[in-house]
């Protein structure tokens, strides 16, 4: 059975059950002879489907971003702009199809004038696995390019979103797309293998948990199907000592409480020059105690609850554990968390290295400060972690930052900039991070057959 409740009324927003395993086979059986259709569809007209998907979820932006914020507690502007962005990500990715599927120039082999080029082919169905911190984006930039490749997506969305889910398979189908190309499997974490196991999918997209990812890659090793991995992390934000404090501090709040903190690119350590480090600190409390918490669908609300009960839990359990290890609390947001999934955005210093501040991936309104006293030292802090997603530096020297941006180890670092991921550059980690990337040209060609033709004359 699965129910759903909105983290913010505790109202229930959806009720279903899972697919048997005979459903999910049927499923698979659909996304296997729709894939005969529509591989053989010529690209100009595949890319008319996606037109028609931009302007009906236009259309429906409103809806959709209400959907969203009932089924997660986003708040409502940062819904609206969540689909605003999956718009513009199939508008862009249907401008850039055709230069990056087609076939590479020829290249001379031998001087017999023999000649080879690369084309990009599907290979099948494509199994996405999806979180519920955005519901839509972390589908779509796995879904668009895969789908306009010739591809098909089955989605294996999170419980807890599975209104969304639904909403987007119907969005794919009132848009023209045969039934099959776009389906939601609401598959048990048990049935999941069913999924991966059968030779109709060809491959694997999962974002999540690092400990949902190694038991993902386990069974999909098992089974030889190819993965893109993206499993968070816990990105470093780096004050150096001639940072803009005020626009530093302004983006901080941003970075880490976008999502109500709940974001895999989310700054979650905060690695602070001690020439700069009082005035940071002081600034970011003062930012903080403006904040307003409060209902997800009032514009003017800041920062919305977690997203589900146990959620508040951990994150309070990694926090506490932090504190009980000698961490101080520099400080806390007034606002009365009690008896809600609201967390209060608090502010650790003096945090120990074995604690979880410092190890562990925090989800949720945490600001980990760390104090340092030299450039050297915060490269090392920003290191030390066993993720490698994304980071950040600031800085007013940009030539020195880049040359800084070398020594830490991530899938991309931002200078002077909070981390975003955006459709036209690569997205994705290194080390306990995962592995593969989504969005640009790359993204497209990770679930393709990149196949060699040679020619002899």
């Amino acid at each position: 059975m699965i129910v759903s409740h909105n983290p913010y009324t505790s109202a229930i927003t959806f009720q279903g059950t899972f697919d048997t395993a005979e459903e999910l086979k049927t499923k698979l059986a659909l996304s296997q002879s729709t894939y005969s259709y529509w591989k053989n569809t010529p690209l100009s007209e595949r890319k008319d489907f996606f037109d028609g998907l931009s302007h009906l979820m236009e259309e429906e932006k409103s809806a959709l971003a209400l959907l969203i914020s009932n089924e997660m507690g986003k708040p409502i502007l940062e819904s609206i702009a969540e689909i605003e962005k999956c718009i513009g990500l199939v508008r862009w990715y249907v401008d850039q199809a055709e230069s990056f599927l087609q076939h590479s120039a020829d290249l001379k082999m031998n001087e017999q004038n023999s000649y080879s080029y690369i084309q990009y082919e599907p290979i099948g169905c494509i199994l996405g696995i999806m979180p519920w911190n955005f519901p839509f984006w972390q589908v779509f930039r796995f879904a668009i390019p895969t789908l306009l490749a010739g591809n098909i997506a089955i989605l294996k969305h999170a419980p807890n979103v599975q209104g969304c889910a639904s909403a987007m398979q119907s969005l794919f189908e009132r848009s023209g797309f045969k039934p099959g190309t776009f389906l939601s499997a609401f598959a048990s974490v048990e049935d999941i293998e069913i999924l991966i196991s059968s030779p109709i999918i060809q491959g694997v997209s999962f974002t999540g948990s690092e400990k949902a990812g190694r038991a993902i890659a386990k069974t999909a090793g098992t089974h030889l199907k190819k993965c893109v991995l993206e499993l968070g992390g816990s990105d470093p934000f780096i004050v150096l000592a001639d940072a803009n404090i005020s626009s530093c501090v302004k983006q901080a709040i941003k970075s880490r409480l976008v999502n109500n903190g709940q974001s895999c690119i989310a700054a979650k350590r905060f690695i602070i020059h001690a020439d700069c480090y009082d005035r940071f600190m002081h600034q970011l409390s003062m930012a903080l105690s403006s904040l307003k918490l409060g209902p997800p669908l009032l514009a003017d609300t800041d920062l919305g609850p977690m997203a589900r009960p146990d959620l508040k839990e951990q994150l309070k359990s990694q926090v506490d554990k932090t504190i009980a290890a000698g961490a101080s609390v520099y400080y806390t947001h007034p606002f009365n968390d009690s008896d809600s999934n609201f967390f209060s955005p608090i502010i650790l210093e003096n945090i120990p290295a074995d604690s979880p501040a410092r190890k562990e991936e925090l989800f949720g309104p945490v600001f980990t400060c760390i104090w340092v006293s030299s450039e050297q030292e915060a490269i090392e802090i920003a290191n030390e972690t066993s993720f490698g997603l994304s980071a950040s530096i600031w800085t007013n020297n940009i030539e020195h930052a880049k040359q800084l941006c070398n020594q830490i180890e991530s899938g991309s670092v931002f200078i002077n900039d909070m981390v975003r991921s955006d459709a036209r550059i690569p997205f994705g980690g290194i080390k306990n991070s995962g592995y593969g990337r989504e969005l640009s040209i790359y993204g497209m060609h990770e679930f393709v057959n990149i196949k060699t033709h040679w020619v002899s004359l």
